[in-house]
This record gives structure tokens, sequence and C-alpha cells, in this order.
């Protein structure tokens, strides 16, 4: 009786430590859930942190920043994972499948209730209670799943076709922030070639008024040379209102922190090189252009998708084998495994895989007419970015070369203005048409730049011909 007593205390004791061991163990995971919960809420509630441009933004770091930060990329991104998992999920139904099942149940079985009649009164129809407990470990495999194989290399296609798609997404981000940065640099040359016209503005009044004080000037001169200072310096304050607004454009399209406190004067953004020819810029762009190769694999995509949902029509093979323990309690038990092969067969699905084949035939030509779509469009881009080249080299020279017969001319009028030959009038003039020469060879410029961007792209290397 003692030693009943003295079992009895020894189990409590250790029933006590067990119970303040599993108290204290939930009591520490309810509070490591918290903190974690408040560290999330934290973290949720934390604004993001805005890229701070440099001083001098080059070409490289703007799109280093823009194919970080840019909605479009981040956008594409998340499809390719969307098609990882996809392409995970459809690939691991052929691979092994492995659990643990467990159940310990407490029951009571009526022997009537499975068609066994009891005829002798003195044997009960009710049997129980009695324990029934089982834990094993089970692993499925697919033998043979012709769908599955054929599924699983649909999905592969699609992860491919969401990969191109990441990488014509980065060349459109690509192409915008050139166009941006381009836009900046015009309006900055703009500028910078409109303070040089207010200076020799500046300098013809300050001559002028020299010679209206000498008396070899008339007022009119005087102020005809004063109207010429005033109309560039509004030019010039428009100007630098189109530079910071150009500016502001880009960081908004970087998406960073909102601000013109930075200079743009990367040369590289203009490009280099001449127009390819016609044929083999359109072959090339159709064996490099993201966007067709997308859409040539959503096209095997589709076809493979077509020969999975026909393949459902063919017997499916498997194995199950699980091992473990079976009794009536986790301690009183044996040990049990079981084999089993399983052969599926669908002989009448009433009209689902007929239904399922025309909805993947549909996608199908529907991944076509994209696919043809695109070879149009990609065809257009490229016959019109080789010309836009070629018509923009010839518009740099000509508009250069007008440049410099202005230059040209502003000092020749000037000359024959400070010797008294005539009054400032052909000098205000030649100015205007240098003004418009400098004008139409910044707008040279920035088209010949534009033009190359769009071959770049037009061939499938705007992000490798801008970051190298």
């Amino acid at each position: 009786m003692n030693n009943i007593n003295a079992h009895t205390v020894k189990a409590k004791h250790k029933s006590g430590r067990n119970l303040r061991w599993r108290s204290g163990f939930i009591g520490l995971s309810i509070l490591f859930l918290l903190v974690e919960t408040r560290v999330e809420a934290q973290t949720a509630q934390a604004p993001p942190q805005l890229t701070v441009l440099p001083a001098q933004l080059t070409v490289r770091q703007a799109l280093d920043i823009a194919l970080i930060n840019n909605a479009i990329v981040r956008s594409a991104q998340a499809e390719l994972e969307q098609a990882e998992g996809q392409y995970g999920q459809s690939k691991g139904i052929l691979l092994p499948q492995i659990g643990i099942s467990a159940r310990q149940g407490l029951q009571t079985v009526n022997l009537q209730g499975f068609g066994i009649d009891v005829p002798s009164a003195s044997v009960p129809s009710k049997i129980g209670p009695f324990g029934s407990m089982d834990a094993r470990i089970v692993l499925t495999q697919d033998l043979l799943n012709i769908a599955g194989i054929r599924s699983s290399k649909s999905y592969s296609q699609r992860l491919e076709s969401s990969n191109f798609r990441l990488q014509n997404a980065r060349e459109v981000v690509t192409l915008n922030v050139i166009g941006a940065y381009l836009e900046a640099m015009r309006a900055k040359a703009s500028r910078d070639t409109l303070i040089e016209q207010a200076k020799l503005a500046t300098d013809l009044y300050q001559i002028t008024n020299d010679r209206f004080r000498q008396g070899v000037s008339s007022e009119l001169d005087t102020n005809r040379a004063k109207q010429q200072v005033n109309s560039l310096e509004q030019q010039r304050q428009e100007a630098e209102y189109s530079y910071i607004a150009a500016r502001l454009n880009l960081a908004q399209f970087l998406q960073v922190s909102i601000t013109s406190d930075f200079e743009v004067s990367d040369q590289a953004a203009y490009g280099s090189g001449q127009a390819m020819e016609r044929e083999a810029t359109v072959q090339a762009a159709l064996m490099a252009r993201p966007d067709y190769r997308a859409a040539t694999a959503a096209v095997s995509a589709a076809q493979l998708q077509i020969e999975s949902i026909e393949a459902t029509r063919l017997p499916t093979v498997k194995m199950r084998l699980s091992d473990g323990q079976s009794g009536n309690s986790p301690v009183h038990n044996v040990n049990v495994y079981s084999l089993q092969g399983l052969i599926e067969f669908p002989i009448f699905t009433s009209g689902r895989i007929k239904g399922e084949v025309l909805e993947a035939e549909g996608k199908l030509k529907q991944a076509l007419s994209g696919m043809d779509r695109t070879r149009a469009q990609i065809e257009a881009d490229a016959l019109t970015a080789v010309a836009g080249v070629e018509w923009a080299l010839r518009e740099v020279q000509t508009s250069a070369e007008n440049v410099g017969l202005s230059r040209r001319e502003v000092e020749m009028s000037r000359a024959r203005f400070v010797q008294g030959i005539a009054d400032n009038t052909e000098v205000v003039n030649a100015q205007d048409r240098l003004s418009r020469a400098d004008d139409a060879s910044i707008r040279a410029q920035y088209t010949l730049g534009l033009a190359r961007a769009n071959l770049a792209r037009a061939v499938g290397g705007a992000e490798r011909s801008y970051r190298r």
C-alpha cells in the first residue's frame, strides 16, 4: 500500500512538473507570437525608403534604378513567380509524395449495423467500447501519368513565356527611360543655347547703347537690341522651366524621391552607330525580341495543354506504400505495412474531356493570333526604326551645317554694324536665324537619339546597348 502511495505521489509530482513545463512552453510561444506580430505590424507600417538620385545622373544609373522600381517590371516579375509556382505544382504531381497519418479512436460497434444478426439474446449485438490506433508513413508515386507529363511540359513553356515577358518589360522600361532622359537632355541643351544667345544679344545691346551715346547709332537700334535681349531672356526662362519639368518627369518615372535637384549630361543617351540593312534588321528582331519569343512559347504551351487534356483518356498507373504501427493504443500495437498498385482508366466522362479540349483549342487559336499580331508589329517597328535613324542622321548633318552658316552670318553682320556699314537689324535677324538653327540642331540630335533607342528596342537589345 505504501508503495502504491509512493508511486502515486511520484506520478503526481511528475505530472505537475510536466504541466508546469507545458504551461511555460505555451506561455513562451504566445509571447513570441505577440512579439512577432508586433514586429510585422511595425514593418508593415514603416514607409518605404525612396531612392535619392545622385547629383549627376547617368543613363546607367537611371536604368539600374528604373529596372528595380518600375511597376511594369515588378508586375512582370510577379507574373513570373506565379508561373514558377504553377510549374512546381505540375511537376510535383509526378514526383513521390510522402506523408504521415495517425489516428487514435475509442468506439462502439453494433453488429447488426454491419448486417450481422446475433441469434442469441445472451450475446449483445453492441460491442465496445474498444480502442483503435493506426499511425504510418505513406508513400505514393505515379508510375505512368502521360497527361501529367504533358501538362508539366505545358507549364514549363508557360514559365518560359513569362520569363520572356519579363525581359520584354525590361526592354519597354529601358526605352521609356531613354526617352525621358533624352527629353531632359533636349530641354537642358535648349536652355544652355538660349543662355549663350542671350549673352550675344546683351553684348549687341551694350555695343548699340555705347554707339547711341556716341551719336553714331539711333535710338531705334537701341530699342531693337533691348527687345532682342528681353525676348531671349523670356525664352531662357521658359527653357529653364521645361528642363525642371523634364527632370521631375524623369524622377517620377524612376519612382524615386520626386525632385529636380540633379543634372543629366550623359551623352551615351544619344546612342551610336548607323542604321542596319532593313531585311537583316527584321530577321534579327524576330530572333531576339523577347515579346515574340514569349508569344511562340505561349503557342507551344497551348499545344501541349491540348495534348495533356487528350491524354487524360489514357490509363494512369500509381503505387501506394504505407508502413507503421496499428493496434488498440499507442502502447499495444504491432508493425503493419501495405503495398498497392492502382490503375485508373476513364470510360465515360459525360463530355468533360471534350469540353476541356475545345477550351484549350480556343486558347491555342488566341495564342496564334497574338503571335501573328506581334510578328507584324515587330516588322513594322524594325522598318520604322531603320528609316528613322537614316532620316535623323541626315537631319543632324544638315542642321550642323546650318548652325555653322548662321554663326558665320552673325559674326559678319556684327562686324558690319561695328564698322558702321549697316544698322543692327542685320545682326538681330542673323541672331534669330541662329536661334532657329540651334533649335533645329537640338531637335535633330534628340530625334537621332530617340531613333537609335527605337532601333535598339526593335531588335531586342535596348537594355544591353544602354547598360554597357
